[in-house]
C-alpha cells in the first residue's frame, strides 16, 4: 500500500469513528465510543503495517519530541498559574470556582510528576 493510500484510509477511520463517538454520545451510549475507539485503532494499525514507504523517519520523531516537550512546559505552567489564581480569585471572595482551581493544580501537578517520571525513565535507559 502507498502512503497517499494510506493517508486517504486514516482519514476515512479517524472521521468514521469521529462521527460514531458523536451520535452515541447524544443518543446516551457510552460504550460504543469506546468500542468504536478500540476498533478505529486496530484498523488503523493494521492498514499501517501494509504501508512499503517510510512513514517516520528520524527527523519526525525529534520534531515530535520537541513538540512533546514544549506542550507539557506551556500546559503544565498555564494550569498551575490559572489553577492558583483562581484558587486565590475564590478564596477572596471574587470567584465561586474553588473546585475548577484546584482541579487544574491537580492535573498540572499530574502532567509535571508523569513527565518526571518518564524523563527519569528514559533517562536511565538511554544512559543520562
Amino acid at each position: 500500500m502507498e502512503k497517499k493510500k494510506y493517508t486517504i484510509l486514516g482519514i476515512i477511520i479517524t472521521a468514521t469513528v469521529g462521527f460514531v463517538c458523536g451520535w452515541a454520545v447524544t443518543n446516551g451510549d457510552f460504550i460504543l465510543p469506546v468500542i468504536a475507539i478500540i476498533v478505529g485503532l486496530l484498523v488503523l494499525n493494521t492498514i499501517k503495517r501494509r504501508v512499503k514507504d517510510v512513514i517516520e523517519d528520524e527527523r519526525i520523531y525529534k520534531i515530535s519530541q520537541e513538540a512533546s516537550r514544549r506542550t507539557v512546559q506551556v500546559i503544565g505552567v498555564s494550569f498551575a498559574t490559572i489553577g492558583l489564581v483562581i484558587l486565590g480569585l475564590s478564596r477572596s471572595g471574587y470567584l465561586d470556582l474553588e473546585e475548577i482551581g484546584y482541579s487544574l493544580a491537580y492535573f498540572a501537578a499530574t502532567l509535571l510528576l508523569v513527565y518526571m517520571g518518564f524523563y527519569i525513565y528514559y533517562g536511565k535507559k538511554y544512559g543520562m
